[in-house]
């Protein structure tokens, strides 16, 4: 299952899973995951799913280029 992390609220991460805001337990999140982060779920624990991750990051400073690109 994969999912992209959308913030962390008190005790919980909120994960966006196939479109829908799930909670998750901090317990069941790895550490170093940060808001922003695509995460996989591996054996019961979210990880962050570097090359997603990455991909990901350079789709939005793309489409941040193109938007703020002067005519």
């Amino acid at each position: 299952m994969k999912g992209i992390v959308d913030r962390i609220e008190g005790k919980y991460y909120i994960i966006e899973i196939a479109g829908v805001m799930t909670d998750v337990p901090r317990s069941q999140v790895a550490a170093g995951v940060k808001p922003g982060h695509a995460v996989e779920q591996q054996k019961g624990i979210w990880v962050t799913d570097a090359a997603a991750t990455k991909e990901r990051e350079s789709r939005i400073k793309k489409l941040m280029k193109d938007v703020w690109a002067d005519e």
